[in-house]
């Protein structure tokens, strides 16, 4: 997105330490935060999924020790905040994005252009016995 970016997109890319870029959030909430990050949902790679903040719980997500929920809660009420995962195929530090993740990179960043990201499937935990 930072390359060629909408609009109405401001793409800050907070790489391991989004908990640095709340501050000015906090300040001046947008009318609308969109967070997409890699978060192991037990699905294939490359998977992307809309998640419920409150229910984010059982998503592991890579960028941040504070679970996203915790991180997220002084802009709660104050802007629309959507969270889009993308399932990794590895999560290793200084790993290469897989073809699968590079793709749904891509995939995220046009819904995201043409303000589709209610149109990304949402994430439902999967709570059968296995």
């Amino acid at each position: 997105l930072s390359d060629d970016p909408a609009h109405h997109i401001l793409p800050v890319n907070c790489e391991t330490t989004p908990e640095n870029y709340l501050g000015p959030l906090v300040k001046n909430p947008p009318g609308r935060l969109v967070v997409v990050d890699a978060a192991e949902m037990g699905l294939p790679p490359g998977s992307v999924r809309r998640v419920d903040l409150a229910g984010s719980g059982s998503v592991s997500f890579s960028s941040h020790g504070i679970p996203l929920h915790l991180l997220l809660e002084p802009l709660e009420g104050r802007t629309e905040i959507i969270v889009i995962g993308i399932q990794p195929a590895a999560r290793g530090i200084g790993e290469e994005l897989s073809p699968e993740v590079s793709e749904a990179v891509k995939r995220v960043a046009h819904a995201l252009r043409q303000g589709e990201e209610y149109g990304i499937e949402g994430y439902q935990e999967n709570l059968s016995p296995r």
